[in-house]
């Protein structure tokens, strides 16, 4: 009797469960039907996309500090080369900017602990690179931010952020400024084995009339809201307008140029690591002092 019981039981269910899938059949069948009949596209089954997946962490990372390092490459349009790097460094507190031009022709050894990190990614480089080559050796969506762990390696200092300027847009603002017998002794923080010829950049004649045209920070602001779109920077907009208020209040007669310490020869120039560091170092800690 109890065997009966449950072999009933089974059948039961077995009777339940095929009358259930001849409803889902039904249902998926008459859903197919009306979808086809209303030419409505069925909906494939979403695959996880590069945004969906763990994103990678970004090679480098902007800060906003009371004394920024805004690493500036000058670049081709058309060919996307970097022609140019300056390094920004304005201090917040005592509304004071100062531009040292990086030599493109700079030639030097990477650390061990760089040098393994980047072979990884491009196992052709070398360990001795001319910063002219960095395009050579990474494409265009990482080629800057490699640049900032080269120059942080090279210097010995970290880098805020990043901004590339077109050379279009770069020319209306800085220009060339040689460095000549005459001008060497009263070229700031110059190494007195500078070679006559050589040259680092200034703002332009044009440019500073312009900046003088600035009457408010609404001006200001307006101007950098309208540049900042043809620029490329791992600095948001809206985290370069925290400065606003200090370069409103930044006069230009606090604005310096200089070269970074080192010694040009045999057609490269090879960057004092120790001077270079102690010339941004000690820029920093004069400001702070004041």
């Amino acid at each position: 009797m109890k065997k009966s019981a449950g072999k009933l039981l089974a059948v039961g269910f077995i009777k339940s469960l095929f009358v259930v899938l001849i409803m889902f059949g039904a249902g998926a069948g008459s859903y197919w039907a009306v979808m086809h009949f209303w030419d409505i596209p069925i909906a494939e089954p979403e695959e996880k996309g590069p945004s969906q997946q763990q994103k990678e962490e970004p090679i480098t990372k902007a800060a906003l500090d009371d004394v920024s390092k805004n690493l500036i490459f000058r670049v081709q349009e058309e060919t996307g080369e970097i022609n140019g790097i300056l390094l920004e460094i304005f201090h917040c507190g005592e509304k004071r900017m100062q531009y040292i031009t990086i030599p493109i022709r700079t030639q030097y050894t990477m650390s061990e602990t760089l040098y393994r990190k980047l072979v990884l990614v491009r196992p052709t480089i070398p360990q001795i690179i001319k910063l002219s080559n960095i395009t050579k050796y990474f494409d265009k969506d990482t080629v800057y931010d490699y640049g900032v762990l080269i120059m942080e390696d090279l210097l010995g200092i970290d880098i805020s952020y990043y901004t590339v300027i077109p050379e279009s847009i770069y020319t209306t603002i800085f220009e060339t400024h040689e460095i000549t017998e005459d001008n060497k002794k009263s070229s700031e923080k110059l190494s007195q084995e500078k070679e006559a010829g050589i040259s680092y950049e200034v703002f332009s004649d044009k440019y500073i009339k312009f900046l003088k045209s600035f009457q408010t920070a609404e001006d200001v602001y307006d101007y950098i809201a309208e540049l900042y779109p043809h620029l490329q920077s791992n600095l948001p907009l809206n985290g370069k307008m925290n400065y606003l208020e200090s370069y409103c209040k930044t006069p230009l007669s606090r604005v310096s140029f200089a070269l970074i310490n080192g010694v040009n020869k045999n057609n490269a120039y090879y960057i004092e690591a120790a001077l270079a560091k102690q010339q941004i170092e000690s820029y920093i800690a004069q400001n702070a002092a004041e």
